[in-house]
């Protein structure tokens, strides 16, 4: 970022004007020097149009983020300034605006000095997350969320007044735009390095108010497989996820960067964790207890109902939606083929490879997390190992059906050439060559040639 930092000053120096670095890039570098923000926040004081046509003669593209606030956004080599003009008649009029003292400390560009009315760098130094003012998470109570993405990120907690405030505001979120919200939760779970994300939000009350059924997840949940209730596994669940995501537990045929690939502007291992966390809320609608028995039967299927109306209100993206959708849908999947001890394998993996394609690694890495959380605290008969073993060799069969079909030994014309078939006869000839080819039955071009032909004949 100091490329930036040098041409904002360039263009002071010559236009006489001032400007300060606030927010995060000064509070995460306070914390740590070594810090390296994405990007950084200016108040600019002076003819911020000129300001702006200054930044694209330096080849910054620059558009309006906020017209009616004139807020605007420069982009250079991936580096993101936003600039914001001046609020009120002074500097500190403008801090008193922002939503917490360690994000209202300014930096005055041209001579370095650090300018801190409201305290932040005393409540950074002791780890508190206060208010600049008592009207500040009043005033937007999406704030509640930002609050808890930096006690999560950095170990801090809050003021007295400020957890009063987070408590009294928290039924209030989604009165807000869902777009904040979702942006602001799904960064507090990119920012969870230890697993604390949705027990800490539970805490405070905050939690109650943006996932249904939470109450009555801490009362359910024990059964012959379970000795905690269920509220307990799903948070055990997501730990188990971040334990994978920082290699502290393994199962073998995981490619860890599969976690790293984007839905939007967020990497799928945020969306992976929320479905951890919440694979098993269908089991608030589908608990059922006759005499000492109780069951949950249909939980994954209610709980991807669930879950989908849940996304939709807080803003997920579409294709995140249907991602968390199939993972909650399929959670019990891999293990009702284990304890099913399927004899005609192929056949079984085939059905699940089928339905679920792109989504299996993340499909299996949940089932493991899940099993890992229930037999971590009962396992009276030592299924734990061959459970995992079963995971294995699922990715491992996985790994073959993708090769399968990335090796078709036809194409969709050569079809077309060879049988004459149409639209959806089209598909289901590819379709049962990928499977054969899976089964192991068709071996070259030749084989495939014949079985289609049979296959034409049978259409």
């Amino acid at each position: 970022m100091n490329f930036v930092i040098d041409d904002v000053k360039d263009i002071l120096n010559r236009n006489n004007d001032f400007a300060y670095i606030v927010g995060g890039y000064i509070r995460d570098k306070l914390i740590k020097a070594k810090n390296v923000p994405k990007d950084i926040d200016i108040i600019y004081d002076g003819d911020i149009q000129l300001f702006i046509k200054e930044l694209r003669k330096k080849d910054y593209s620059v558009f309006e983020l906020k017209q009616e606030m004139g807020i605007y956004r420069a982009v250079k080599e991936n580096k993101t300034l936003d600039i914001a003009k001046l609020k009120g008649d002074s500097l500190e009029e403008d801090l008193s605006y922002r939503d917490f003292t360690i994000n209202a400390i300014a930096l005055k560009l041209m001579d370095n000095k650090i300018i801190d009315p409201y305290k932040g760098r005393n409540h950074l130094q002791n780890r508190i997350i206060h208010e600049v003012s008592e009207e500040s998470i009043k005033d937007d109570r999406v704030r509640i969320l930002r609050a808890h993405r930096i006690a999560i990120k950095y170990g801090m907690h809050f003021s007295k007044s400020c957890e009063n405030h987070i408590i009294d505001g928290s039924k209030y979120i989604k009165d807000y735009p869902k777009e904040r919200i979702f942006n602001e939760f799904i960064r507090i779970l990119e920012d969870d390095k230890e697993g604390k994300a949705f027990e800490e939000l539970e805490r405070y009350g905050v939690l109650q108010h943006l996932i249904p059924y939470i109450d009555e997840l801490k009362v359910i949940g024990k059964c012959k497989y379970h000795i905690e209730d269920a509220f307990t596994h799903m948070n055990l669940v997501y730990k188990n996820f971040i334990e994978v995501l920082r290699g502290r537990l393994y199962i073998k045929g995981l490619d860890l960067n599969i976690f790293d690939k984007k839905i939007g502007e967020f990497p799928i291992k945020c969306y992976m964790a929320f479905a951890a966390f919440s694979h098993d809320i269908g089991k608030a609608k589908c608990y059922t207890k006759n005499g000492d028995k109780v069951s949950f039967i249909g939980h994954d299927k209610e709980g991807a109902k669930i879950i989908s109306e849940v996304c939709s209100e807080l803003g997920f993206p579409k294709r995140a939606q249907k991602f968390i959708e199939k993972l909650v849908e399929a959670h019990m999947y891999p293990l009702g083929l284990c304890k099913n001890k399927v004899k005609n394998y192929k056949k079984s993996f085939y059905k699940l490879f089928s339905r679920y394609d792109e989504y299996i690694p993340y499909i299996l890495v949940l089932s493991f997390c899940d099993i890992h959380a229930t037999k971590m605290l009962y396992d009276p008969d030592n299924e734990e190992d061959e459970f995992i073993a079963y995971l294995e060799r699922l990715f491992k069969e996985y790994s073959l059906y993708r090769q399968a079909k990335e090796k078709r030994f036809l194409n969709g014309s050569e079809v077309i050439e060879l049988t004459g078939a149409q639209r959806e006869e089209i598909k289901y000839i590819l379709e049962e060559l990928d499977r054969l080819t899976y089964y192991g039955e068709i071996k070259d071009k030749e084989e495939a040639i014949k079985i289609i032909k049979g296959i034409r004949v049978s259409l």
